[in-house]
């Protein structure tokens, strides 16, 4: 592909659709790229957080088929807590939503290409990695992360059919976690993510490893007896590694989980990802992408060290059980510090709107 394009997008998840949709809008000539055709599925907690919906606002999508979710619930050993969300959020697969994001950035302009990329080279003027939270373009510009061994983890998930709640649900196991909730067509997501070390060899077998932590987990096994599978396999991913990264690397913009990845247990990966593209759109339109990096820790750095304090809770039943003696203004709270004010992105998207 030559470089006939003011910016091409390496990646069409949510956070490239995201900003592919918002660069065509404001009359930039966009390549959006993936080397999957939409719909697509894609592991992922499937959970859309409150935070993300005024940006969805903005562009007139509704998702009305997504159910609503209104609570949370962490479920421990001997004791749960409950409490209700500040604003009802999304059950949405990743099928629809990257879908319906894709088709609306090609409605606003942009132009979908189906390929592989080899070289990220000569690509446009501007090249935006919106690849996900590894990509083979990670080792090529020598990211730090990549070369960390002690913090990788490995995420999967699988959709059943079986009684649909209001709530996310999150579950301990030892090293790790899972979420349970409902997304659209009467289905169930149960999205798991464990560290590295309880996989040896494993090879891929994710009955086991689920038959495992339900032998391990009580309160696991009676979750799992309540629903049966509705897709035939797990999806599974590449290494999760919770490590800073540039939001800026060797001239080319990061936006979703290649500029950061925030613990799947806030609940905030998806609506990070999109906020990620609203807050780089200015500093691509005006040309100043240098201080979107600055830009992007102040917005987001926080919000990801809160999920690593919480995720080392969840992932320690015992721990868990303790901390859930805690009064709910607690949980509260730590909700708050992992995603963003509303009003924050309402102000993101004025911004985008003067431009």
């Amino acid at each position: 592909m030559r470089a006939t394009f003011d910016v091409a997008i390496v990646g069409a998840g949510p956070a490239g659709s995201t900003l592919a949709a918002i660069l065509a809008r404001h009359g930039r000539s966009v390549a959006l790229i993936d080397r999957d055709s939409f719909p697509r599925d894609k592991l992922c907690g499937e959970f859309l957080s409150y935070d993300a919906l005024p940006i969805l606002d903005s562009f007139g999508i509704g998702l009305a088929d997504a159910p609503p979710i209104t609570r949370c619930r962490i479920v421990g050993r001997g004791r749960t807590m409950e409490f209700d969300l500040p604003h009802a959020a999304r059950g949405v697969s990743r099928r629809m939503l990257d879908a319906t994001l894709h088709d609306y950035a090609v409605k606003c302009g942009a132009s979908a290409i189906t390929e592989t990329v080899s070289d990220l080279r000569g690509l446009a003027k501007v090249v935006i990695g919106a690849w996900g939270r590894w990509g083979r373009f990670d080792t090529q510009l020598e990211r730090a992360f990549v070369r960390d061994h002690a913090h990788r983890n490995f995420g999967f998930k699988r959709h059943y059919r079986g009684p649909q709640t209001d709530s996310i649900d999150l579950y301990s196991f030892r090293r790790g976690y899972l979420g349970v909730s409902a997304i659209e067509g009467g289905e169930t997501n149960i999205c798991g993510l464990v560290h590295a070390s309880r996989l040896s060899g494993h090879k891929g077998r994710w009955d086991a490893f689920v038959d495992r932590i339900r032998d391990e987990e009580p309160v696991l096994d009676s979750m799992y007896a309540r629903y049966e599978p509705a897709q035939e396999h797990f999806l599974s991913s590449e290494p999760v590694i919770f490590r800073a990264r540039s939001a800026v690397e060797s001239g080319i913009v990061m936006i979703g989980d290649a500029s950061g990845v925030i613990d799947p247990l806030t609940g905030n990966g998806m609506a990070m990802a999109m906020q990620s593209a609203v807050l780089a759109a200015p500093f691509i339109l005006h040309n100043t992408i240098e201080d979107y990096r600055q830009a992007h820790h102040d917005f987001f750095t926080h919000r990801i060290a809160w999920s690593r304090r919480v995720a080392s809770v969840l992932s320690r039943p015992a721990l868990l059980d303790a901390a859930l003696r805690a009064p709910k203004a607690a949980a509260e709270f730590l909700l708050r510090k992992t995603r963003a004010d509303r009003d924050a992105v309402a102000r993101l998207l004025e911004t985008i709107a003067a431009s």
